[in-house]
This record gives C-alpha cells, sequence and structure tokens, in this order.
C-alpha cells in the first residue's frame, strides 16, 4: 500500500505541477512554433511562475489563493483536453518532451524509496530527511519553504517564524508558492507527504536541465543517456534530492539559461524576443527558489559580454522589466512586512553569523574594516584550499559528500587525469565544450572564493549546485572519451557508494507528527519498490556504456 501510494502520489502531484505551464504553451504554439526543448523550459517556467503567483495571493486572501487554485487547476485540465487533438499541439508527444520528465519521474521515485526504507511514509513527518542520514539531527532548511506555505494557508503569525531567530524573508518563497499552488487539494489527505513528493519532483527537475542543456549542444540521445547514469546514482544529488531544500530547483533554471544562450550562439544569431524573457525568467525564479544561484552568474555575465552579438537593447529591456516584476514584489516583502530581509546576505559577504540592525553594506564594511589586508588575502586563500581540497576525513563520508565539492563530485573528479592523458594523446573530449564546461564552472567557483568573506566559508551548502553539475558534465566528457568500460565501472562505484554510504544508514528513531518516537523498521514495499526501479534502472544506463551505437 505504501509503495502504490508514493507511486500515484508522485505522478499526480508532477501533472498538477506541470499542468498550468502545459495549458499556456499549447496555447502559445498556436502562434508560434517553439521546439520541443523550449517547450519543455517554457512549461516548467511558466508552472512555476503560477506557483509564484499563488504564493502572493494567498497571503492577500486564503480564500482568493482557493479559488485560484481549483479554478487553475481545473482550468488547466480542460484547458489541455481541449488543445490536445490540435495538430500543432502535440509537441508534449515527442520523446524530447516527455521523456526527460519520465526520467524525472522514475528518478524521484526511486529516491522516496529510498528515503523511506525505515519509516512507514504515511506515518511519518514532514522532517525524515533530518535525521535519516546523519546521526545528528539536520538543520530544518528543507521544511522552511513547508512552514512558509502553511502559516500563510492556516493565517498564522509568521513571527516568530522557525528554526531559532530565522525570519520568513531570509529566504525566496518559490517553493512556497508551489506548493501552496497544490495545498488545498491535500493530495492522499497528508500534506507533509504531499510536500515531500512534491519537493523532491521540484529537485529531481534537474534532469530537465542537464537534458535541455546537452540537447541543445547538439549531444546524441545515447550520450545524453549516459550523463544521466553517472549522475543519478550520485550520493550528493540524492541527498539533495530528498532534503527537499531548493538548491537544485534553482540549478535546473541555470540550466535553463545556459540552453537558450547555447542555442542562440550555436546558430550564430540574437536572442529572439521570446527567448530572451524566457532566459531572464529563468534566472530570476532560480535566484528566487534559492539566493545561492547568483553565484553560477560570473561566467553567464562574461560570456555575454564576450557574444554582444546576442542581445538586443530592446528586447534586454523587456527582460529587464519581466525580472523586476518579479523581485520588487519580494523585495518590498523583505524590508516592509518582515525586515530586514538580509541575514543571508550578511553572513555570506560579511561573515556575520547573529542577525543584527545593520544593513547590508554596513555589515560588509565593518567586517572588512577590522581586518588587516593580510587576513583578507588569508580568508580567501582558504576559501579556494575548501574547494580544491579533501573534507576532513574524521568528519566521515556522509558529511564529506554533502558539504565539500571534490566528495560531492565523487569518482567523476578521475575526469581530471583523463583530461590531461586524451589531452597528450590529442583525444577530444565526447561532449562538445567540455573543457569551456569546466573553465565556466572554474571561474564562477573562483568568483565565490573572492566574494564570500571566509575564511573556509565554501561548502557546497553556501554556493550554487549549477556549478557541480557543470563541473561533473565536463568531467564526465572525458570519462566518456576513455574506454567504455571504465564509465561502467564508474557507474558500478556510483551505485556502491549510494547503498553503502546512504542508503543502509539507520536513523536511531524516528518522531512522527503524534510526537510518538518509533524505531527504524525495514518497509519491505519501499525495498521492493526501489529494487524495481533501481535494477532496471542500472540495466538501462550499464547497456548505454555497452551499445556499439555510433553518435
Amino acid at each position: 500500500m505504501p509503495a502504490l501510494l508514493i507511486t500515484l502520489l508522485c505522478a499526480a502531484e508532477l501533472l498538477l505541477f506541470l499542468l498550468p505551464g502545459l495549458t499556456i504553451i499549447l496555447a502559445v504554439s498556436r502562434k508560434c512554433d517553439l521546439s520541443p526543448a523550449y517547450s519543455l523550459i517554457a512549461t516548467i517556467t511558466t508552472s512555476s511562475a503560477f506557483g509564484y503567483l499563488a504564493f502572493w495571493i494567498y497571503l492577500a486572501s486564503k480564500p482568493a489563493g482557493q479559488i485560484f487554485s481549483y479554478g487553475l487547476l481545473a482550468a488547466s485540465f480542460v484547458g489541455v483536453l481541449f488543445r490536445i487533438k490540435q495538430k500543432n499541439a502535440v509537441f508534449f508527444l515527442r520523446s524530447e518532451f516527455i521523456v526527460p520528465l519520465a526520467y524525472t519521474f522514475c528518478l524521484s521515485l526511486f529516491y522516496l524509496s529510498l528515503l523511506y526504507l525505515f519509516v512507514n511514509p504515511i506515518r511519518a513527518g514532514v522532517d525524515v530527511a533530518n535525521v535519516r542520514f546523519f546521526p545528528e539531527t539536520r538543520p530544518g532548511d528543507n521544511i522552511i519553504p513547508f512552514i512558509f506555505a502553511e502559516r500563510i494557508y492556516d493565517r498564522a503569525p509568521i513571527r516568530p517564524f522557525c528554526c531559532g531567530d530565522w525570519l520568513s524573508s531570509d529566504r525566496p518563497p518559490l517553493q512556497a508558492g508551489i506548493f501552496l499552488l497544490q495545498r488545498p487539494l491535500r493530495v492522499a489527505g497528508n500534506t507533509f507527504l504531499q510536500y515531500q513528493v512534491l519537493g523532491t519532483l521540484l529537485q529531481c527537475l534537474w534532469v530537465c536541465g542537464i537534458w535541455s542543456f546537452l540537447g541543445t549542444l547538439g549531444v546524441s540521445r545515447r550520450s545524453i543517456t549516459q550523463v544521466l547514469g553517472l549522475l543519478a546514482f550520485s550520493g550528493f544529488l540524492f541527498y539533495n534530492s530528498v532534503y527537499v531544500w531548493p538548491k537544485l530547483l534553482a540549478a535546473t533554471f541555470i540550466f535553463f539559461v545556459f540552453a537558450i544562450l547555447s542555442r542562440a550562439a550555436l546558430d550564430r544569431r540574437p536572442l529572439t524576443r521570446i527567448e530572451m524573457i524566457l532566459a531572464a525568467l529563468s534566472f530570476t525564479f532560480a535566484a528566487l527558489a534559492h539566493p545561492g544561484s547568483v553565484f553560477s552568474a560570473p561566467a553567464i555575465a562574461v560570456f555575454l559580454i564576450i557574444r554582444r552579438d546576442l542581445w538586443r537593447l530592446k528586447y534586454a529591456a523587456i527582460a529587464l522589466v519581466m525580472v523586476a516584476i518579479c523581485f520588487v514584489p519580494w523585495t518590498l516583502y523583505q524590508k516592509l512586512y518582515d525586515p530586514p530581509g538580509n541575514r543571508l546576505l550578511k553572513m555570506h559577504l560579511a561573515g556575520v553569523m547573529e542577525p543584527d540592525a545593520r544593513s547590508t553594506v554596513q555589515a560588509i564594511g565593518d567586517a572588512y574594516g577590522r581586518l588587516t589586508l593580510k587576513t583578507v588575502l588569508q580568508n580567501k586563500w582558504s576559501n579556494i584550499e575548501t574547494i580544491v581540497g579533501a573534507g576532513p576525513f574524521w568528519r566521515g563520508v556522509r558529511v564529506a559528500e554533502r558539504e565539500y565539492v571534490p566528495e560531492a563530485i565523487g569518482v567523476l573528479t578521475l575526469g581530471v587525469i583523463l583530461a590531461l592523458v586524451l589531452w597528450m594523446a590529442g583525444v577530444s573530449a565526447k561532449l562538445p565544450h567540455a573543457g569551456m564546461m569546466v573553465g565556466a564552472a572554474a571561474l564562477n567557483l573562483l568568483v565565490w572564493c573572492v566574494v564570500l568573506f571566509g575564511p573556509a566559508q565554501t561548502v557546497t551548502e553556501h554556493g550554487s549546485y549549477a556549478d557541480i553539475f557543470l563541473l561533473s558534465l565536463g568531467l564526465i566528457g572525458f570519462v566518456l572519451a576513455a574506454p567504455r568500460v571504465l564509465a561502467l565501472v564508474l557507474l558500478g562505484l556510483q551505485v556502491i557508494n549510494l547503498v553503502f554510504v546512504w542508503v543502509v544508514f539507520q536513523p536511531v528513531s524516528f518522531t512522527l507528527p503524534t510526537r510518538v518516537v518509533v524505531a527504524p523498521t525495514l518497509q519491505w514495499p519501499m525495498l521492493i519498490l526501489a529494487v524495481i526501479l533501481g535494477g532496471p534502472a542500472f540495466w538501462h544506463f550499464g547497456r548505454s556504456y555497452l551499445l556499439p551505437v555510433p553518435d
């Protein structure tokens, strides 16, 4: 029963999320011809925009929000049925559109089965991921969007908020809004499970981001499958997909930006109006999902400066207006509704850990004013050392994979050695522009090291996960250029690491919403579901490395 419920709930949540965006794109496709890749990007971005809009409507009025939720979802369902027979609206049946979503669904379901391996998902609360993988309870970053949404939905006071002295304005509201849009439906009658499933689906949309980006570069379907295989069993991605703080969702939108810019650059033409708006909205929603995503901006900015022929002033102005429309309300919320809303900025840019009344500029000035130049340089060098060095072994493998870039990339770091060997042998990477991906990530990480106050602040949780993806993709490009059996071996190592480092760990106990404390108990339905999904997935991805199919 729990496995079947999770499967049905996962399918329902994905469909409900996609429906509003799909309805709009079906209508737009009558007037402009969107490629399947752009249709996928536009569908996810538009659905997210409706979620963001739902946040503001619910903040103003719960009845209005409920009417909006029911009305929008009902209209979307009818609209899709109405448009489904039109010949110019069948893009969503094409493999370029539906296959990445199918991967997203299966991967989300696989991850959820592993999350609930030792506790009944129907009885569990919203904080399973906080205790599932580490002896100590993890901070509540993953449930902040849930708490935010519930406070707004129940018309409860937002002060005090949660998690110590954090404010509602300290974290952007995109994931809370997307959850609010579906909140009245109470799918399966369990808001805890509803939020966890939806949150995992949103994080696993990184599959669509990678798919869109690599497809834009002209990477074959087989090679994309090989890339996804090496990523899908990553312990780092598994953990951050079930610990549902929206950092992977933010990375998805960053890769949408990469895909749009790459398409125009490869075609040697300026961005169209739709592309400019779509790219601007994607970057905006990345920041509204998690502010750490802005650390992927340097490479984008450098690219746009070098390729000034890609953008036209009038379209750029339209894009800026769209960005302002999205950002201004949230900025006003931070400054007027629940001020000051700048704690994260002061923490990362000035090293101020406790909240105070100073502005961000004042805090940065005070922080650097107390340091000598030598100390400042030592702090930045410590940031660099934290990125390129291995994490403290004594803290444990799981902690290292969670917090440090080299361990997060894992066995794929072998690509560094392969890159040197292949370069000396005159062999190119299998993925186009693999070296540029590594270079773009290195630029972003370097700027990150300089911007963060330090020392040793450059742990993964403070940065943009899009840069970890970029590094991984570039290194995979060199791995795939080596003998094919090597990729299969690395896939096997990824699976072994996932199972023995992450999956088999049993927490001491789980606290149910009823406040009853229960010991971990193996959930056979979830184990069977994990085997049903994981076994064929390993075969599917592993087979892609061995089939003698030319690209």
